[in-house]
């Protein structure tokens, strides 16, 4: 065994064991020394992103390398200081359990101790140099969950919070260009109980879709304390615990909420002043405040940018696009997640979790959870489903005026369909209501939130609550948590269809190579429906013209024949069926029109919409025109029809490339993978150089010249069953443990998920020991 450092029993200790492919076994005899050696591992795989974060999260990046391109630096410096996350750090530590503040401290320590060891000059360019950042403390880490606990809010709206000032005698200021205000991921949770499961336990299988570069990625540990704590999973770089895995009773998956964790409100100014709004009968005055930022100049020298902004009784004010802060009319922000100081001290209970009695506890007691579904299973074989995100509580008259708006407002409609919740906040009514039990003031308490227990099965795919289980809809929750009745996206379909259909266990039931098999199948829903009628219509029709150009159609109709209505390696012409998909409106996908002739029916949500939509009988075909774009995307990129998936999509690891499957949020494919994905990276992290975009494509389905490169998508892939000996896992992450993309290590897991091959998860002392690859060293400093 390796040591490094002086032995002092008063400080902290802790032994990393390397297991294949790089995972970090972290066994220490308290939660500080826990913390230390999690810290300091996590640091020598991502220790570059992690500082990044830091210096981010401090308001600092401007300072060491100057304003940005743009003033990228300065807006963040600048927004940073409005949401001031350093500054409610010292908060937030106050509020920790001694466990989970003597974790954080230790971690911290960790992560220091990687930056005092790395030799100057050798982090990548990117990186904020050890004499900038100076020490790490535990109030970089609380920050830094701060900010994560913001991904679906306040941390997107970044560049409206700098730019936002009111009108000056020019007018009002330039708005930013337009980026989504609300952050989104993909997923697919599934928690398997003993009614279907083969062994009569509980059975999980998690497989988060995240990006596969920058701050987003996960880092897979296992973490123990003999007798108190042994969890094993995937945590968020810069955290400590695990968000997302198993112990040796509970197991469990997160997806992202498709609801609301923060509201916009529209604000009617005083003709007289723009800094003034009215609030029922009266006028209220917006509060200023300075913010000095430190700016390094080309020369070196360093000067303080100054600059007043401004929040409303709500929160900070915003410069959207299209709308910008004007005479007449202001927008501002309140976000959920904003001070929730319970983040770290939530997952650190459900890590401790015994039973699903106590996991539901930790929901119940921390209430700390920002922006995931949670689907869990335990050993009994008992399974449950809550969206526990932080969530605004309107008042019943607050509720139902905003269901009449999503019908009458199209301003508001459109937002709330990119998950933003614009309200009217010169209305008292539309303050957010306080209720007992409450995780926070004006947010929704645990026992008013979607929550369902089952003991055969439950799964969510990014879809509203209300459709967990086929058999119990959940309905009558606030419309904050996602409308109620809708028709169920093509991989919500496929998630169902994977847990319906019969296993391979007695009378049908499912084993957990049964899940494996089945999130890996790559089989697309839609094109099992519609796949021959569209063959045979595009057969039938011959060619159309599109923009004065005549398409011949018997090439596609060809493809899709022979397509096997998979997202293999080998399936032929797949990425046309995705052009195809891409190329038609949202709500054609999902209900009848133009692609589905069956209209969906809330009593069979799995089963319809179904059947191809005839051709119109006078009039262009609309579906057909989306074939012959598809076409002449696919020719522009320089891509055959039929060539097979793996040829024409693609990641790199070690400098290598590597074909890949896996389906887009369009191709009806439970298992996602592409390269582009909802959430903004705030990484200064650089993307490989890229193709030649497709216009009108690349957009959409990250189509270049030659193809895909896979970006994003299934991050980490388990399958857990918790049975009577104890917790047995299968587990991959695909893009691998180091941010370093160059590394050779980084081929290993991404060649493994090419060809579906999960690795058995050491979770035993014997099974880590028995580990042809392991490595084994102990840290230890004082405090």
């Amino acid at each position: 065994m390796g040591s490094e450092g002086p032995t002092d029993t008063a400080g902290y200790q802790a032994v990393i064991r390397r297991t294949t492919h790089g995972v970090a076994h972290v066994r220490a005899e308290d939660w500080g020394s826990l913390g230390y050696g999690q810290g300091y591992a996590a640091a020598q795989d991502h220790g570059p992103t992690i500082l990044d974060q830091i210096v981010k999260v401090r308001a600092r990046r401007a300072s060491v390398f100057g304003p940005g391109a743009a003033d990228a630096h300065l807006h963040s410096d600048v927004a940073y200081s409005v949401l001031g996350l350093h500054a409610r750090a010292s908060e937030i530590r106050a509020a920790q359990p001694a466990h989970v503040a003597a974790m954080v401290d230790g971690f911290a320590a960790g992560v220091d101790r990687w930056l005092r060891e790395t030799p100057a000059g050798s982090p990548p360019a990117w990186c904020p140099p050890a004499a900038a950042v100076g020490r790490v403390d535990a109030l970089d880490v609380y920050a830094t969950a701060s900010d994560l606990a913001l991904a679906a809010g306040s941390r997107n709206v970044i560049e409206y919070l700098a730019t936002a000032r009111p009108p000056g005698p020019d007018g009002p200021a330039p708005a930013p260009p337009f980026t989504p205000l609300a952050g989104s991921l993909a997923s697919n949770g599934w928690a398997v109980g003993r009614d279907a499961s083969a062994s009569g336990h509980g059975m999980v299988m998690a497989n988060p879709h995240f990006p596969w570069y920058g701050e987003a990625r996960l880092w897979e540990c296992h973490l123990t304390i003999p007798g108190t704590l042994d969890v094993y999973g995937v945590s968020l770089l810069g955290t400590p615990g695990v968000q997302m895995g198993f112990n040796r009773a509970v197991a469990w998956a997160h997806t992202f909420s498709v609801g609301n964790r923060f509201a916009v409100y529209r604000l009617t100014l005083d003709p007289d002043d723009p800094t003034r709004y009215r609030y029922g009968d009266e006028t209220r005055a917006m509060t200023p405040g300075a913010v000095t930022v430190p700016v390094r100049r080309e020369d070196g020298s360093v000067t303080d940018h100054v600059q007043t902004v401004w929040t409303s009784h709500y929160g900070p004010m915003l410069n959207l696009p299209l709308f910008g802060w004007s005479a007449e009319l202001a927008f501002t922000l309140r976000d959920a997640n904003l001070g929730n100081d319970r983040f770290l001290s939530q997952f650190l209970a459900m890590n401790l979790a015994g039973d699903l009695d106590e996991f539901q506890a930790a929901f119940r007691h921390e209430n700390g959870i920002p922006w995931v579904n949670t689907m869990a299973a335990d050993s009994s074989g008992r399974t449950w489903y809550i969206d526990a995100s932080r969530t605004p509580k309107l008042s019943d008259e607050a509720e139902a005026r905003l269901r009449e708006q999503l019908t009458g407002d199209p301003l508001t409609a459109l937002l709330f369909a990119n998950r933003v919740a614009l309200l009217d906040g010169s209305d008292p009514a539309f303050e957010w209501a306080d209720t007992d039990g409450a995780p926070g003031p004006g947010l929704v308490p645990f026992d008013d939130l979607p929550q369902l227990e089952r003991t055969d099965w439950v799964v969510n795919a990014n879809e509203s609550h209300w459709m967990v289980n086929p058999a119990s809809p959940l309905t009558g929750y606030s419309v904050l948590h996602g409308i109620e009745g809708t028709p169920c996206s093509a991989r919500t379909r496929a998630n169902f269809a994977a847990l319906s259909e019969p296993g391979s266990g007695a009378n049908g039931t499912l084993t957990a190579r049964d899940l494996e098999a089945r999130v890996l199948s790559n089989r697309s829903v839609t094109g099992a429906l519609l796949r021959e009628a569209l063959a045979a219509r595009c057969a039938h029709a011959g060619s159309v013209e599109m923009a004065g150009r005549t398409v011949d159609l018997a090439p596609a109709a060809a493809a899709l024949a022979a397509w096997d209505g998979h997202f293999d390696l080998g399936s032929l012409g797949a990425h046309l069926w995705r052009e195809i998909m891409v190329g038609l409106p949202d709500e054609a996908v999902r209900d009848a029109g133009v692609l589905w002739a069956e209209r969906f029916d809330p009593s069979d949500p799995v089963g319809r919409p179904y059947g191809l939509a005839l051709a119109p009988e006078v009039g262009p075909d609309t579906l057909l025109g989306a074939v012959a774009r598809a076409v002449l995307a696919l020719r522009e990129a320089g891509v055959a029809l039929d060539a097979p998936l793996g040829e024409v999509q693609w990641a790199v690891g070690g400098g290598t490339r590597c074909g890949v499957h896996g389906g887009q949020e369009r191709d009806g494919a439970a298992n996602v993978l592409g390269p582009i994905g909802m959430l903004p990276s705030h990484s200064l992290e650089p993307l490989r150089p890229q193709a030649t975009p497709v216009a009108g494509r690349t957009e959409l389905t990250g189509l270049r010249a030659g193809g895909y490169e896979v970006t994003y998508g299934t991050a980490w892939l388990l399958v857990v069953e918790l049975t009577a000996d104890g917790p047995r896992a299968r587990s991959l992450l695909p893009y691998g443990q180091s941010g370093d993309a160059d590394a050779p290590s980084a081929l290993e897991q991404l060649e493994a998920y090419a060809t579906k091959a999960l690795r058995k998860v050491c979770f035993t002392d014997a099974d880590i020991d028995d580990d042809p690859n392991l490595e084994s060293v102990t840290v230890w400093s004082s405090v």
